[in-house]
């Protein structure tokens, strides 16, 4: 079977007055769908611009950003306590040992002043977080670190006693 070309249609060309009057429509549909205020919230202008099956959503209320203390007060008093008598140790510690160590002081530091808040102030635990967080330090006595320890855990719950 020999394939026969498909007989050409002439094109009819639209004039210039019909590519005109579909430019003035577009132009008109763009300005409907523009919003008349400057108060439409972008979801609105998404909306308009996707009317469809959708339904739109309620709009939100921005909030405006407002930094938060990193830390409160007693955080860095606590931090202020647990890092009394350590410079040297700390600074025999690697960059890398010595981000662990400040994060795990700081993450500490935060959960005594968790236990702080309660009615009850439980001692041994308070105890058992600065010792985990002083284990950390390479080549130090064990007898030493407890004795720390201890000056640090009765330094913080005087803190705790002037409030």
């Amino acid at each position: 079977m020999a394939f026969k070309p498909l007989e050409e249609k002439p094109r009819i060309e639209p004039s210039d007055e019909v590519k005109i009057a579909r430019e003035e429509r577009d132009l008109q549909l763009e300005k409907e769908a523009a919003p008349e205020t400057e108060t439409e919230t972008e979801e609105q202008k998404h909306t308009a611009e996707t009317a469809g099956p959708q339904k739109p959503r309620p709009a939100m209320k921005k909030i405006p950003a407002i930094p938060l203390p990193l830390k409160n007060e007693i955080v860095v008093k606590i931090e202020k306590i647990m890092e009394e008598d350590l410079n040297d140790s700390y600074q025999r510690l690697s960059p890398v040992a010595k981000q662990e160590f400040k994060l795990k002081g700081e993450q500490t530091a935060a959960q005594i002043q968790e236990l702080l808040k309660g009615t009850h102030i439980k001692v041994k635990k308070i105890l058992g977080l600065i010792l985990d967080w002083l284990r950390m330090l390479p080549g130090i006595n064990r007898f030493f670190l407890e004795q720390e320890a201890k000056i640090k855990t009765d330094k913080i719950i005087a803190l705790k006693k002037k409030e």
